[in-house]
Protein backbone atom coordinates (compact mmCIF):
# COMPACT_ATOMS: atom_id res chain seq x y z
CA UNK A 1 0.00 0.00 0.00
CA UNK A 2 1.33 3.44 -0.58
CA UNK A 3 2.17 6.51 1.94
CA UNK A 4 -1.45 7.14 3.92
CA UNK A 5 -1.23 10.66 1.73
CA UNK A 6 -1.58 9.05 -1.37
CA UNK A 7 -4.55 6.99 -0.13
CA UNK A 8 -7.00 9.10 -2.27
CA UNK A 9 -4.44 9.12 -5.27
CA UNK A 10 -2.95 6.25 -5.41
CA UNK A 11 -5.25 2.62 -5.50
CA UNK A 12 -1.47 0.72 -4.84
CA UNK A 13 1.82 -0.64 -5.59
CA UNK A 14 2.50 -3.85 -7.55
CA UNK A 15 5.90 -5.22 -8.17
CA UNK A 16 6.23 -8.49 -10.00
CA UNK A 17 8.70 -10.85 -12.23
CA UNK A 18 7.34 -12.74 -15.17
CA UNK A 19 8.74 -15.24 -17.30
CA UNK A 20 7.28 -17.36 -19.85
CA UNK A 21 9.34 -19.93 -22.93
CA UNK A 22 7.18 -18.14 -25.51
CA UNK A 23 5.95 -14.85 -25.84
CA UNK A 24 2.30 -13.84 -23.88
CA UNK A 25 0.02 -11.45 -25.23
CA UNK A 26 -2.86 -9.81 -22.86
CA UNK A 27 -5.35 -8.02 -23.53
CA UNK A 28 -5.79 -4.82 -21.32
CA UNK A 29 -9.08 -3.73 -20.61
CA UNK A 30 -10.57 -0.20 -19.78
CA UNK A 31 -10.10 0.34 -15.97
CA UNK A 32 -11.12 3.87 -15.22
CA UNK A 33 -7.73 4.05 -13.56
CA UNK A 34 -4.63 5.44 -14.67
CA UNK A 35 -1.45 2.82 -14.70
CA UNK A 36 2.51 3.53 -14.74
CA UNK A 37 4.62 0.81 -15.77
CA UNK A 38 8.01 1.17 -14.13
CA UNK A 39 10.34 -1.54 -16.59
CA UNK A 40 13.05 -3.48 -14.03
CA UNK A 41 14.53 -4.98 -17.26
CA UNK A 42 11.49 -6.45 -19.56
CA UNK A 43 9.85 -4.38 -22.73
CA UNK A 44 6.69 -4.27 -23.73
CA UNK A 45 5.45 -4.79 -27.64
CA UNK A 46 2.49 -2.58 -28.40
CA UNK A 47 -0.07 -4.75 -30.67
CA UNK A 48 -2.74 -3.10 -33.26
CA UNK A 49 -5.39 -4.81 -31.89
CA UNK A 50 -7.50 -4.17 -35.37
CA UNK A 51 -4.07 -5.48 -37.82
CA UNK A 52 -2.74 -6.88 -35.07
CA UNK A 53 0.64 -5.66 -35.80
CA UNK A 54 3.17 -4.38 -34.00
CA UNK A 55 2.74 -0.90 -32.93
CA UNK A 56 5.68 -0.32 -31.08
CA UNK A 57 7.81 -1.06 -27.70
CA UNK A 58 8.02 0.49 -24.53
CA UNK A 59 9.95 -0.14 -21.38
CA UNK A 60 8.59 2.10 -18.73
CA UNK A 61 5.36 4.09 -19.63
CA UNK A 62 1.86 5.70 -18.74
CA UNK A 63 -1.10 4.10 -19.93
CA UNK A 64 -4.01 7.22 -19.99
CA UNK A 65 -7.42 6.36 -19.20
CA UNK A 66 -9.04 4.73 -22.71
CA UNK A 67 -12.74 3.60 -23.54
CA UNK A 68 -11.45 0.11 -25.32
CA UNK A 69 -9.27 -2.45 -24.96
CA UNK A 70 -5.51 -2.97 -25.73
CA UNK A 71 -3.00 -5.70 -26.86
CA UNK A 72 0.35 -5.67 -25.16
CA UNK A 73 2.83 -8.69 -26.05
CA UNK A 74 5.97 -9.49 -23.39
CA UNK A 75 8.77 -11.65 -24.29
CA UNK A 76 11.95 -10.90 -22.22
CA UNK A 77 11.93 -12.51 -19.05
CA UNK A 78 12.20 -10.06 -15.78
CA UNK A 79 10.77 -7.94 -13.50
CA UNK A 80 8.02 -4.57 -13.14
CA UNK A 81 6.61 -2.10 -11.00
CA UNK A 82 2.74 -1.34 -11.93
CA UNK A 83 1.33 1.82 -9.97
CA UNK A 84 -2.30 2.42 -10.44
CA UNK A 85 -3.03 5.95 -9.97
CA UNK A 86 -7.05 7.53 -10.23
CA UNK A 87 -7.98 9.90 -12.48
CA UNK A 88 -7.40 12.71 -10.04
CA UNK A 89 -3.63 11.03 -8.82
CA UNK A 90 -2.41 11.02 -12.28
CA UNK A 91 -2.86 14.81 -13.18
CA UNK A 92 -1.36 15.88 -9.64
CA UNK A 93 1.42 13.18 -11.01
CA UNK A 94 1.86 14.34 -14.59
CA UNK A 95 1.07 18.02 -14.06
CA UNK A 96 -0.26 18.47 -17.25
CA UNK A 97 -3.94 18.31 -19.06
CA UNK A 98 -5.10 14.79 -18.66
CA UNK A 99 -6.08 14.89 -22.55
CA UNK A 100 -2.86 14.74 -23.62
CA UNK A 101 -2.61 10.94 -22.44
CA UNK A 102 -5.92 9.45 -22.24
CA UNK A 103 -6.44 6.68 -24.92
CA UNK A 104 -2.41 6.83 -25.58
CA UNK A 105 0.73 5.17 -23.94
CA UNK A 106 3.25 7.56 -23.33
CA UNK A 107 7.11 6.53 -22.69
CA UNK A 108 7.24 8.04 -18.86
CA UNK A 109 10.64 9.86 -19.84
CA UNK A 110 8.59 12.21 -22.46
CA UNK A 111 6.43 13.44 -19.66
CA UNK A 112 9.00 14.06 -17.00
CA UNK A 113 12.24 14.01 -18.38
CA UNK A 114 15.32 13.00 -16.54
CA UNK A 115 13.84 12.39 -13.46
CA UNK A 116 11.80 9.22 -14.72
CA UNK A 117 15.35 7.90 -15.64
CA UNK A 118 16.71 8.69 -11.91
CA UNK A 119 13.38 6.86 -11.00
CA UNK A 120 13.93 3.83 -12.72
CA UNK A 121 17.83 3.75 -11.84
CA UNK A 122 17.04 4.08 -8.29
CA UNK A 123 14.17 1.49 -8.30
CA UNK A 124 16.40 -1.40 -10.53
CA UNK A 125 19.26 -1.01 -8.14
CA UNK A 126 17.06 -1.03 -4.65
CA UNK A 127 18.06 -4.31 -2.73
CA UNK A 128 14.49 -5.70 -2.17
CA UNK A 129 11.21 -4.20 -3.00
CA UNK A 130 10.27 -2.86 0.35
CA UNK A 131 13.33 -0.18 -0.51
CA UNK A 132 11.30 0.57 -4.05
CA UNK A 133 7.79 0.53 -2.77
CA UNK A 134 9.03 3.59 0.21
CA UNK A 135 11.27 5.28 -2.97
CA UNK A 136 8.47 5.62 -4.99
CA UNK A 137 6.64 6.75 -1.79
CA UNK A 138 9.16 9.67 -1.66
CA UNK A 139 9.21 10.15 -5.45
CA UNK A 140 5.28 10.80 -5.60
CA UNK A 141 4.95 12.84 -2.25
CA UNK A 142 7.84 15.10 -4.12
CA UNK A 143 5.91 15.60 -6.89
CA UNK A 144 2.40 15.63 -5.52
CA UNK A 145 3.04 18.05 -2.36
CA UNK A 146 3.67 20.24 -5.04
CA UNK A 147 0.99 20.66 -6.90
CA UNK A 148 -1.65 23.43 -7.36
CA UNK A 149 -5.12 22.03 -7.29
CA UNK A 150 -7.17 24.50 -9.67
CA UNK A 151 -10.46 22.61 -10.16
CA UNK A 152 -12.03 20.74 -6.73
CA UNK A 153 -15.35 20.73 -8.42
CA UNK A 154 -14.19 18.04 -10.53
CA UNK A 155 -12.64 15.91 -7.58
CA UNK A 156 -16.02 15.75 -5.83
CA UNK A 157 -17.44 15.16 -9.52
CA UNK A 158 -14.93 12.15 -9.87
CA UNK A 159 -15.51 11.01 -6.48
CA UNK A 160 -19.63 10.89 -7.48
CA UNK A 161 -18.84 8.48 -10.32
CA UNK A 162 -16.29 6.35 -8.64
CA UNK A 163 -17.91 5.88 -5.35
CA UNK A 164 -21.19 4.65 -7.37
CA UNK A 165 -19.59 2.74 -10.03
CA UNK A 166 -20.96 4.89 -12.53
CA UNK A 167 -24.46 4.64 -11.99
CA UNK A 168 -24.74 8.25 -10.74
CA UNK A 169 -26.28 10.40 -13.60
CA UNK A 170 -23.92 13.24 -14.99
CA UNK A 171 -26.58 15.04 -15.25
CA UNK A 172 -27.46 15.13 -11.50
CA UNK A 173 -24.09 15.99 -11.28
CA UNK A 174 -24.03 19.20 -13.20
CA UNK A 175 -27.00 20.04 -11.59
CA UNK A 176 -25.61 20.13 -7.99
CA UNK A 177 -22.54 21.66 -8.86
CA UNK A 178 -24.56 24.88 -11.14
CA UNK A 179 -22.58 23.69 -13.79
CA UNK A 180 -23.53 23.85 -17.49
CA UNK A 181 -22.95 20.01 -18.81
CA UNK A 182 -20.76 21.59 -21.62
CA UNK A 183 -18.72 23.08 -18.99
CA UNK A 184 -18.28 19.65 -16.91
CA UNK A 185 -17.23 17.94 -20.33
CA UNK A 186 -14.78 20.52 -20.61
CA UNK A 187 -13.30 20.48 -17.01
CA UNK A 188 -13.18 16.74 -17.30
CA UNK A 189 -11.50 16.77 -20.40
CA UNK A 190 -8.20 18.69 -18.99
CA UNK A 191 -8.81 17.18 -15.12
CA UNK A 192 -9.51 13.72 -15.95
CA UNK A 193 -9.01 13.17 -19.91
CA UNK A 194 -12.13 11.68 -20.97
CA UNK A 195 -16.20 12.86 -21.04
CA UNK A 196 -17.77 11.77 -17.60
CA UNK A 197 -20.58 9.77 -19.58
CA UNK A 198 -17.55 7.97 -20.90
CA UNK A 199 -15.59 7.33 -17.53
CA UNK A 200 -19.29 6.28 -16.06
CA UNK A 201 -19.71 3.40 -18.62
CA UNK A 202 -16.61 2.16 -17.87
CA UNK A 203 -16.62 2.25 -14.05
CA UNK A 204 -19.93 0.23 -14.64
CA UNK A 205 -18.16 -1.99 -16.96
CA UNK A 206 -15.45 -2.38 -14.28
CA UNK A 207 -18.09 -3.10 -11.57
CA UNK A 208 -20.02 -5.82 -13.81
CA UNK A 209 -16.61 -7.13 -14.83
CA UNK A 210 -15.60 -7.78 -10.75
CA UNK A 211 -18.74 -9.59 -9.95
CA UNK A 212 -17.72 -12.77 -12.31
CA UNK A 213 -18.36 -15.89 -10.49
CA UNK A 214 -15.39 -18.28 -12.01
CA UNK A 215 -16.65 -20.99 -9.93
CA UNK A 216 -20.33 -21.33 -11.61
CA UNK A 217 -22.48 -19.91 -14.55
CA UNK A 218 -23.07 -16.48 -14.58
CA UNK A 219 -26.87 -15.30 -14.93
CA UNK A 220 -26.01 -12.71 -17.14
CA UNK A 221 -29.35 -10.99 -17.20
CA UNK A 222 -29.04 -10.22 -12.88
CA UNK A 223 -25.70 -9.52 -13.64
CA UNK A 224 -26.79 -6.77 -16.08
CA UNK A 225 -29.31 -5.56 -13.33
CA UNK A 226 -27.28 -5.74 -10.33
CA UNK A 227 -24.23 -3.08 -12.11
CA UNK A 228 -26.63 -0.86 -13.70
CA UNK A 229 -27.84 -1.66 -16.76
CA UNK A 230 -31.40 -1.19 -18.83
CA UNK A 231 -31.03 -5.06 -19.98
CA UNK A 232 -28.74 -7.84 -21.14
CA UNK A 233 -28.68 -6.62 -24.40
CA UNK A 234 -27.55 -3.34 -22.87
CA UNK A 235 -24.37 -4.72 -21.17
CA UNK A 236 -23.76 -6.89 -23.85
CA UNK A 237 -22.94 -3.98 -26.39
CA UNK A 238 -20.57 -2.10 -23.78
CA UNK A 239 -18.63 -5.01 -23.22
CA UNK A 240 -18.26 -5.59 -27.00
CA UNK A 241 -17.20 -2.03 -27.47
CA UNK A 242 -14.81 -2.36 -24.02
CA UNK A 243 -13.22 -5.43 -24.03
CA UNK A 244 -13.86 -7.12 -27.65
CA UNK A 245 -15.70 -9.67 -26.21
CA UNK A 246 -19.01 -10.56 -25.43
CA UNK A 247 -19.63 -11.34 -21.82
CA UNK A 248 -19.51 -15.23 -22.06
CA UNK A 249 -16.53 -14.94 -24.39
CA UNK A 250 -14.98 -12.48 -21.47
CA UNK A 251 -15.45 -14.92 -18.77
CA UNK A 252 -13.70 -17.82 -20.31
CA UNK A 253 -10.22 -15.67 -20.43
CA UNK A 254 -10.08 -12.99 -17.86
CA UNK A 255 -9.05 -13.80 -14.40
CA UNK A 256 -8.70 -10.92 -11.42
CA UNK A 257 -4.90 -11.51 -11.06
CA UNK A 258 -3.79 -12.23 -14.29
CA UNK A 259 -6.34 -10.35 -16.60
CA UNK A 260 -6.69 -12.00 -19.75
CA UNK A 261 -4.09 -13.64 -21.72
CA UNK A 262 -4.38 -14.22 -25.17
CA UNK A 263 -1.81 -16.72 -25.34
Amino acid sequence: MPHPELAMLVRGYNGYFESSSRPVRRRELPSGEVALIISLGPQWRLIDPATEVSAGTLRTFVAGLDDTYSLVESEIPGAAIQVDFTPIGARQLLQLPMHLVSKRTVALTDLLGSQADRLVEQLAEAADWHTRFLSLDKFLLSRIRRYRRSTREIDWAWRQLDLSRGSVRVQKISEQLGWTRKRLVRAFRDEIGIPPKVLARVLRFRKALAEFDFQTIVDFSLLAAESGYSDQAHMIRDFKNFSGLTPAELIRVYSPDAGTIES
